[in-house]
C-alpha cells in the first residue's frame, strides 16, 4: 500500500463534475464544481483506493458541507468519513490532510494561531454552553481552529468542556 496524501492539491475548477473529475490525477488532487456559486469539491480520494469522493457543498442540494479558502489552503466541516468503499476518515483543514483513523500516525497538524485564543474566550459564555461551531461563527473563524483553540484554553483551566448530544460544548471560567 502507497502512503496516502497529507495535503490537499487543488487543481482548480470546473463547471460540470466529470469535468472536474478528469483533472485530477493522484490521490489528494481536488476540484471545486462551480455554476454561479460553488457547488461540490471533486476529491481523489487520498488514501489512494483510486475512488473519487464528490463532497457538496451546495446547502440547496442536501446536506452541505463548510468550506473556506483561508489560510493555507481548503478547509472543510465537518470530517470526510466514507461510509462503503474505503471507509476512510479524515480532515482538511488549511490544505493538510488528517486522518481519523489507520493513518493518523503521520498526521500534521496547521500552524497553531494564538492570536485568536481571546476571541475564543470572549465568545464563550459563563453559563450557556456553546459548541465550537458556534464559536467559529461568532468570531468568524475556522471551526478546526477553534475547536483546537478552546480545548487549550481547557487545557489551561479557562474553560469547561463536556459533551452534550454527541458533541463538545464550552464555557468560560469565571
Amino acid at each position: 500500500m502507497t502512503e496516502p496524501a497529507r495535503m490537499v492539491r487543488l487543481v482548480g475548477d470546473a463547471e460540470y463534475r466529470d469535468q472536474a473529475e478528469a483533472s485530477l490525477s493522484t490521490p489528494g488532487d481536488a476540484s471545486m464544481v462551480f455554476r454561479s456559486r460553488p457547488r461540490s469539491i471533486v476529491m481523489a480520494c487520498p488514501d489512494g483506493c483510486g475512488e473519487t469522493l464528490v463532497i457538496n457543498l451546495d446547502s440547496r442540494a442536501d446536506k452541505a458541507w463548510r468550506f473556506d479558502m483561508r489560510g493555507e489552503g481548503l478547509t472543510l466541516f465537518p470530517s470526510v468519513w466514507r461510509e462503503g468503499g474505503c471507509e476512510s476518515h479524515f480532515i482538511v483543514w488549511r490544505g493538510h490532510i488528517l486522518w481519523c483513523d489507520r493513518f493518523e500516525g503521520g498526521n500534521r497538524e496547521p500552524p497553531y494561531n494564538p492570536e485568536i485564543e481571546a476571541a475564543v474566550l470572549s465568545a464563550m459564555d459563563e453559563v450557556q454552553p456553546r459548541n465550537a461551531v458556534e464559536l467559529a461563527d461568532a468570531i468568524e473563524e475556522l471551526v478546526w481552529d477553534v475547536s483546537r483553540v478552546a480545548n487549550r484554553l481547557v487545557g489551561r483551566g479557562l474553560a469547561r468542556s463536556w459533551k452534550i448530544n454527541g458533541g463538545w460544548v464550552f464555557v468560560r471560567v469565571v
